[in-house]
């Protein structure tokens, strides 16, 4: 009985590094695609730039996507915050079916909503980090 008892606390310990550890790695890809999408928005000069978007910023949004509904999977409770990330996918999405926009709201609209991608996983790292340094 006793033997059961501590290795069902050496199961979930183990899980729960596990899941920490994931966690961590799907932040760390979580940050680098949304900084490869904020830079793309940020070094666009003409709305072709926003309406012809290469695989590789395609490719980071899916990436991005994924990760987002992997840490859902793995985590208990959602913040308030990790529903912040859809306003950048909104953002992300707008210029696409505006194909006669005159004026700079669409750059600022893509511009600064994309931030929103990036804010939900540094808030959660930071979050992560000072849990581990309380639990130490």
């Amino acid at each position: 009985m006793f033997r059961l008892f501590l290795f069902d606390i050496f199961k979930n310990r183990t899980m729960s590094k596990i899941n920490r550890g994931v966690l961590y790695l799907l932040l760390v890809v979580l940050i680098a695609a949304a900084l490869y999408v904020v830079g793309y928005y940020f070094m666009a000069n003409s709305i072709v730039d926003l309406r012809s978007l290469p695989t590789s910023f395609l490719i980071a949004v899916i990436v991005y996507i994924l990760a987002q509904l992997i840490k859902r999977y793995i985590q208990k409770k959602l913040p308030w915050y990790n529903w912040m990330y859809y306003l950048g996918l909104i953002a992300v999405i707008v210029p696409l079916p505006l194909f006669s926009v005159q004026g700079n709201w669409v750059f600022s609209v893509t511009r600064y909503g994309s931030l929103f991608l990036l804010i939900p996983p540094l808030v959660e790292l930071i979050v992560l980090i000072k849990k581990k340094s309380v639990a130490k």
